[in-house]
């Protein structure tokens, strides 16, 4: 008898196809197979497209000021993007993979990859096809899943399943023939971690696709790039060595930015878009149970038109690791207060908070007042209070930092097309689909 040949460890990654779009369109039979588009925040650039907004030749991140024509020529129907709907359905989509594979690894709000042991590729296979089917009944949403031994060979399959549609959304590397195959067919912009900067070094030294890397020595690399580039090389031969992307660790950064709906030209009006940042990554800080140190402000112009263009960053360390949105917005004012020139049209600012720690406990500095515990504490449990309750009712106590903001969005909102946005049909009582 033939001698089944069981794999150590495999990866299904599973990725949402069109995740935004493909959640609005759950909802509305009336889009199948017409060209959707879902815009940023303000409704400035395009962040996913249905397959046949693809074929119109409208790539990722195209400002809509540039494509107004397009839109209005094939009737795209476009959304404004809607987080409380997509995170509910993420979650619905989570749960449905949990059902086959506990070991599981969200990736983002929608990829996640599943982890079995001791398993043979035609059982792999047969998974994957009953977890594609099952996200499409249940959730309504199409997945392409990549199979592998290692989780950048994973992610290269996935993508190879949804640019080729004879693979029917899923495709296995497991077979040396068709990791060579999917290694051959991708260039370098398509391996997970490759950035344009390695990119185009790599290029310049000769390698063209996947598959030259791989015949790299992962040594010599190391040493001349770094051991991440190593790790790449090793994980495009099947060699599993990136550790699980959920440990706290990978948590090494919260983002938070936005385009403005109108340019701002005074410090205090971006002052108060920058606070309420703070206020929703700080809330995000405390919901992980993580402790910042560090906190980074970018201010830029658009990089479109004729005005004036100016851009810059900044970063701040704070005496001990924090979450309290107070502090942070402090530290914020300050920061702006550096780099803010006048004479520019700002187009878009954020924050980033990072250096996290899971405890306040920390190395004080020989010539600094440590701080109070007890004073610590009670700021600890204000700010656990204050989210206890915007829970329920969003935005019911909030700084006086983003007052205005606050009540300059809801006259926006206002005025704001309704047509562009969609309902939280999962997320909201008030907003449940009707059957007629």
């Amino acid at each position: 008898m033939k001698e089944i040949n069981k794999l150590s460890m495999v990866y299904l990654l599973c990725d949402c196809n069109n995740f935004f779009v493909s959640c609005e369109k759950i909802f509305r039979p009336d889009l199948k197979n017409r060209p959707v588009a879902v815009l940023s925040n303000n409704d400035g650039i395009v962040v996913s497209r249905s397959n046949e907004t693809k074929n119109l030749g409208i790539a990722m991140g195209s400002p809509v000021f540039k494509i107004q024509d397009k839109i209005n020529r094939y009737k795209i129907e476009t959304f404004s993007s809607n987080f409380s709907l997509y995170l509910n359905i993420s979650n619905r989509v989570m749960l449905c993979l949990e059902s086959f594979c506990q070991d599981i690894e969200v990736y983002s709000v929608d990829e996640a990859f599943l982890c079995f042991k001791n398993i043979t590729e035609a059982e792999a296979i047969k998974t994957a096809k009953k977890i594609r089917a099952c996200v499409l009944k249940q959730i309504g949403i199409t997945v392409g899943i990549g199979v592998a031994t290692s989780k950048t060979l994973a992610k290269l399959a996935n993508h190879y399943a949804k640019i080729n549609s004879y693979t029917g959304g899923i495709f296995s590397a497991l077979s040396d023939d068709k990791r060579q195959k999917i290694l051959i067919e991708s260039p370098l912009k398509e391996i997970w971690g490759i950035g344009p900067s390695s990119e185009e070094k790599l290029t310049n030294e000769g390698f063209k696709t996947a598959y030259s890397l791989s015949k790299a020595d992962p040594e010599v690399m190391r040493k001349k790039y770094n051991i991440n580039l190593a790790r790449t090389i090793n994980e495009l031969n099947g060699i599993d060595c990136i550790e699980s992307i959920v440990d706290s660790d990978c948590q090494n950064q919260i983002m938070w930015s936005r385009s403005f709906k109108n340019r701002l030209t005074k410090i205090d009006d971006i002052y108060e878009a920058v606070a309420n940042y703070v206020s929703c990554a700080c809330e995000k800080l405390r919901s992980l149970e993580l402790y910042a140190k560090k906190m980074a402000l970018f201010i830029r112009t658009s990089y479109f038109g004729n005005a004036k263009k100016y851009s810059n960053e900044i970063a701040i360390c704070l005496e001990y690791p924090c979450s309290d949105t107070r502090v942070f917005a402090s530290a914020a004012k300050i920061l702006l207060d550096r780099i803010f020139v006048d004479g520019y049209e700002y187009a878009k600012a954020g924050i980033i908070l990072y250096e996290f720690t899971d405890s306040r406990t920390f190395q004080s500095d020989l010539f600094n007042k440590a701080p109070n515990q007890s004073e610590l504490n009670k700021n600890n449990n204000l700010m656990n209070a204050v989210d206890k309750i915007n829970k329920d009712n969003k935005d019911t106590i909030y700084l006086g930092a983003v007052h205005s903001l606050t009540k300059v969005e809801n006259k926006k909102k206002d005025k704001i097309n309704k047509d562009h946005f969609s309902k939280r049909y999962t997320a909201s009582f008030d907003e449940l689909p009707e059957v007629f």
